[in-house]
């Protein structure tokens, strides 16, 4: 009996040697893993936390010691998409760490009652990175990345107003620019479609508005600053407003140097 459980042994590990020497001859040889690439992106986002609202969220008052002063607890914003174009850099041996950069545009449109409320505001940002691919010359490869952004946003709000008599009226409030400093955080996956360029799915989470957050009078009628301190310049609001979202993106990679 003990000569037959070894023999058994054996047959399976003779077994299992050759099913995994077969399925490394039909392996396909590696893929290069080229120094310099770009990918070129686009996504659909959704906003969460306290930026999310509704196109009747308006909300100002007027400070005859100051200005105008927007103080809706919302940025109004929901769904949206963008476009970015990503460059990466090799910086390690084993070709798994790569430094990014990135120039992105986001469209955030929320519209209710046949437009009558709606918002719309547009983030440009700059993005500096850091990627860790997980096997970079496979034909399929997981990577996460990480990123610090310079956001420069601007917008507008258009939405009925009722004022102390009870009669409304329809305004357009615009946004003056503001930069904000944020970070991203995601993970996808690069799929080879030829032998050098790559499908690229993934999803990220972006914080848009981290530092600085602040609060300002506005003299200028219909123009508004974002406000999106709680406290800031002497202005207490009910509280502050982060600018995070969810975004699906995918793209198409293409080497730009050589190995």
């Amino acid at each position: 009996m003990k000569l037959t459980g070894i023999a058994v042994c054996c047959f399976l590990l003779l077994a299992a040697s050759s099913t995994q020497a077969q399925v490394k001859l039909k392996e396909k040889p590696e893929r290069k893993a080229y120094k310099y690439t770009l990918t070129f992106n686009g996504g659909l986002s959704y906003v969460l936390g306290s930026a999310n609202g509704e196109g009747r969220d308006f909300s100002s008052w007027y400070n005859p010691a100051g200005g105008n002063i927007f103080n809706s607890p919302t940025f109004g914003m929901q769904e949206g998409y963008g476009v970015s174009v990503t460059g990466r850099m090799i910086v390690s041996k084993n070709k798994k760490f790569r430094l990014t950069g990135s120039l992105g545009f986001n469209h955030f449109y929320n519209s209710e009652d046949n437009g009558l409320n709606r918002t719309r505001w547009n983030i440009f940002n700059l993005e500096a990175g850091v990627e860790y691919n997980f096997s970079p010359r496979q034909r399929e490869s997981l990577f996460l990345a990480f990123g610090l952004d310079y956001n420069l946003m601007f917008g507008a709000w258009q939405s009925d107003i009722t004022y102390p008599d009870n009669s409304v009226s329809n305004i357009y409030t615009w946004f003056k620019p503001a930069s904000r400093l944020g970070i991203s955080g995601g993970a996808g996956m690069q799929i080879a479609l030829t032998r050098k360029s790559d499908l690229v799915i993934g999803i990220k989470g972006v914080w848009v508005n981290i530092f600085p957050k602040n609060n300002y009078y506005s003299n200028e009628v219909f123009h508004s600053y974002i406000n999106d301190s709680g406290s800031s310049n002497g202005i207490e609001l009910p509280g502050k407003k982060d600018i995070i979202y969810l975004q699906v993106t995918t793209g198409i990679t293409i080497p730009v140097g050589i190995k």
